[in-house]
């Protein structure tokens, strides 16, 4: 399944991108943590394309070595089911380090399974497809971008 609700535009932005980002050089606004290369890339490009600063990795384990060597980012979009540790489990270590970032779990996981895995903490999360306007409001009211 794809990340996006209409993707016609997939093939066109994934041609757009030259190369994943192997390490983060500046404070993003926005870390995406998401195991699927293509979908990773996809929502990186389309944020910068829309103004943000992005940067991405593909576990919650490069997300915690990234959060070590860098500024933390003001949101970070985190896949729920990735390899190692799981999307929920890096929110709360992520919580636990007193991070100042606006977790935003995302994921093709229904409402029941979110609840489930949660355990009752409240948890900011969005469906996969993800509707990318949607995306972009959540963003604008966190980060507050136009």
């Amino acid at each position: 399944m794809g990340i996006f609700a209409s993707a016609p535009l997939l093939p066109i932005l994934l041609s757009m991108v030259g190369m994943e980002m192997a390490s983060i050089e500046t404070s993003p606004e926005i870390l995406v943590v998401e195991d699927e290369a293509a979908s990773r890339r996809a929502l990186t490009l389309l944020l910068k394309m829309n103004g943000y600063t992005a940067a991405a990795v593909g576990s919650a384990e490069e997300a915690l070595l990234a959060f070590e060597r860098q500024p933390w980012p003001g949101v970070a979009l985190v896949d729920l089911d990735l390899p190692g540790m799981s999307g929920l489990e890096l929110i709360s270590r992520l919580q636990s380090l007193g991070a100042k970032v606006h977790a935003v779990l995302i994921t093709a996981a229904d409402a029941d399974r979110v609840r489930q895995t949660s355990r009752g903490r409240a948890v900011v999360y969005m469906q996969k497809p993800l509707n990318f306007e949607t995306l972009l409001k959540l963003l604008h009211e966190r980060l507050g971008h136009d």
